[in-house]
């Protein structure tokens, strides 16, 4: 499925609209909306994305369903906002860890132990995002998870990009590494998915461990 921290954003070609300037609402129109994207987030974990309708999102939310369409308009527009929002954060807070390393080893590392940390701390969070991502289909019938981009994945690109040039990790090809390092931090919100409550505190070690260990460059004696 993939794991970029950019990659699940649901504006674009899929018969999204991307959000509207939130300059241009009010103090009430940001919270009731952030009540309604929280009720969602609920309904998905509780019943999961197929049963997640308008109808009841609005009883976890304690507004008319009405109300739900007037913010959002329509069931896609709003999961799909779930979407963005989870995984729009979960961007930024790793692209604002990365910024205090200065090589690709180290922002390796902590791009690894953020993704992973946000992972456990925003639990309902990411394990409805997730559901969404792998349950949801654009117009054309495409899964929702298979629409990323190059700039999806730019941050880690980036930094397996520059390790490689620097000699720092070992040379191939560069989507093969991105999708590895992707399909490793997968296996961590499976295990959230599995158990709301593991420990991912061992996780996170050993998940920078194994892929520092693989793309360590092999030192040949001369």
């Amino acid at each position: 499925m993939g794991s970029s921290c950019e990659r699940r954003r649901s504006g674009g070609d899929d018969g999204t609209v991307p959000s509207p300037d939130l300059a241009s609402r009010t103090f009430t129109e940001n919270a009731r909306r952030a009540q309604i994207i929280t009720a969602a987030i609920t309904t998905v974990n509780e019943i999961g994305y197929h049963r997640a309708s308008l109808s009841e999102i609005a009883v976890r939310a304690g507004v008319a369903k009405s109300a739900i369409v007037y913010y959002f308009g329509a069931r896609d527009r709003l999961l799909l906002s779930v979407v963005d929002q989870v995984f729009t954060d979960l961007g930024q807070e790793v692209a604002q860890v990365i910024l205090a390393e200065t090589n690709p080893v180290t922002q390796l590392k902590a791009y690894l132990r953020a993704y992973l940390n946000y992972v456990g701390s925003h639990r309902a969070e990411v394990t409805a995002g997730i559901e969404i991502v792998v349950a949801h289909r654009t117009e054309d019938g495409t899964p929702l998870y298979l629409t990323g981009t190059e700039e999806d994945s730019r941050i880690i690109r980036d930094i397996l990009a520059g390790g490689m040039d620097a000699g720092v990790f070992r040379q191939m090809p560069l989507s093969v590494a991105v999708s590895i390092v992707e399909a490793v931090l997968d296996v961590g919100v499976t295990e959230v998915q599995r158990d709301r409550s593991v420990d991912l505190t061992p996780f996170v070690d050993e998940t920078v461990a194994f892929v520092l260990q693989g793309l360590r460059v092999e030192r040949r004696d001369t």
